[in-house]
């Protein structure tokens, strides 16, 4: 009996192997699909599943396009916004009026310097009539005031809807100001007619020439997101020490006027707060009675019908379109 043939069938098994005579290894390549998983795995799509699957990418490709545009536009309005910014700080290098001052800083006005040659009186403000009782500082011997009118003229010679110029001591706020046939136009348009996406500050179309035959003059202009225009107007709702201690100067062709903030209110933008229309003084009153009724800050004074209101409007910023900041003041000094 040979007892070598097992050991030698073994050993060419391990090392080597005939694939024709290895099962498995045979039938790998004869099994099917079927016999693998039972079933075919090329999977296709049902038609509702198919219309599923555009629709969620159509959402998808959407949402990533509106974003992009999203994206563009902000960038855009940001860029005009900046562009504004721009635009107005070249013309307070060159027109602004505290700039003329005496030659100060202006961030660091001080209006004691336009007193005139006394010391002022208490007053009360009248309409513009003669003999009217109106005390109106004068100004023979103050050669800055009389720089600020002239400066003030030659700018409404160049532009016919030159108004005024506001200025706000620790505030950007040093802009012309501008009156147009209505109060759309300097929504978007510079106080020189071009085109500019922040706008101007404009006075209502419905004002009087002379600052003084207004009871109420009331001037808008657009909180912008980056803080020009009339975004400071929020530092008198958010800081009643700034509320107390900062008055509003404005200068026309006639003069200098000082006011005092009153009150600060947030109302819908169709409260009649830019009323500029009064049957009689004490109608007047009873407006600026009511218009303080629900003031977020407001201070001890009272109003005759010889007084006088400035009124500024601005965006919120909260979210709601429809309200509007509107901080309101007493004219407290004049010097023409």
């Amino acid at each position: 009996m040979n007892t070598t043939e097992p050991k030698r069938r073994h050993a060419v098994r391990d090392h080597e192997t005939d694939p024709d005579d290895d099962v498995f290894l045979h039938s790998l390549d004869e099994i099917t699909p079927e016999e693998l998983g039972g079933e075919d795995r090329t999977y296709k799509r049902t038609g509702s599943e198919l219309v599923s699957y555009i629709i969620e990418r159509s959402v998808y490709f959407f949402a990533v396009a509106v974003f992009i545009v999203c994206v563009a536009m902000l960038c855009m309005s940001l860029w005009q916004q900046f562009s504004g910014e721009l635009y107005y700080s070249q013309v307070a290098d060159e027109f602004s009026m505290s700039h003329l001052l005496s030659g100060k800083d202006k961030n660091k006005h001080d209006v004691a310097v336009m007193q005139g040659s006394g010391a002022s009186s208490p007053y009360e403000m009248g309409v513009t009539q003669p003999n009217s009782g109106i005390h109106i500082e004068n100004t023979e011997h103050n050669a800055e005031v009389e720089e600020l009118k002239a400066q003030m003229a030659s700018l409404k010679q160049q532009y016919p809807d030159m108004y005024g110029w506001i200025y706000v001591e620790d505030t950007v706020i040093d802009y012309p100001v501008v009156r147009g046939a209505d109060n759309e136009f300097y929504l978007d348009h510079a106080f020189t007619g071009e085109s500019l996406s922040v706008g101007s500050i404009f006075a209502d179309c419905t004002l009087r020439d002379y600052i003084m035959d207004n009871y109420n003059v009331v001037l808008y202009g657009h909180n912008s997101p980056i803080g020009n225009m009339f975004a400071d107007v929020m530092k008198f709702v958010l800081d009643r020490e700034f509320f107390d201690t900062h008055h509003i100067y404005i200068y026309t062709p006639t003069g200098l006027y000082e006011y005092e903030p009153y009150s600060i209110s947030m109302f819908d933008y169709d409260t009649y707060y830019f009323r500029t229309g009064f049957k009689d003084g004490a109608d007047f009153v009873s407006f600026v009675d009511e218009m303080s009724r629900d003031a977020i800050y407001k201070k001890d004074m009272t109003f005759t019908k010889n007084d006088r209101l400035l009124t500024l409007s601005t965006c919120t910023k909260t979210g709601i379109n429809t309200k509007r900041y509107c901080l309101q003041a007493k004219l407290v000094r004049v010097i023409e």
